[in-house]
């Protein structure tokens, strides 16, 4: 059995768990019965998994650093928050 192979069924237990919801919810028409009844059942079979994998680091946590926006934008926000605190000081 290969490391993540657990990981992949659990995905696809997932995946079919909520393609189950989705077509035979009450609200879209399905019959309230068999939703529960297949809700339990899905739900058995996911506890029945185990819990997920622990998150690795390495690859997998690489994290994207955005910007806040382009300089001038900034420096006028600053600028307005600096003005509206100077109009408008806390009262204490």
């Amino acid at each position: 059995m290969t490391p993540g192979s657990g990981d992949d069924e659990r995905r696809q237990l997932l995946r079919e768990y909520r393609e189950f919801i989705r077509a035979s919810h009450p609200d879209r028409g399905g019959d309230p019965e068999e939703f529960v009844a297949g809700l339990e059942r899905f739900r058995a079979l996911i506890d029945a998994a185990g819990p997920p994998a622990p998150f690795r680091s390495g690859a997998a946590a690489e994290t994207t650093v955005y910007r806040r926006g382009r300089l001038p934008g900034r420096l006028w926000r600053q600028l307005t928050e600096r003005r509206r605190r100077r109009n408008n000081p806390r009262v204490e």
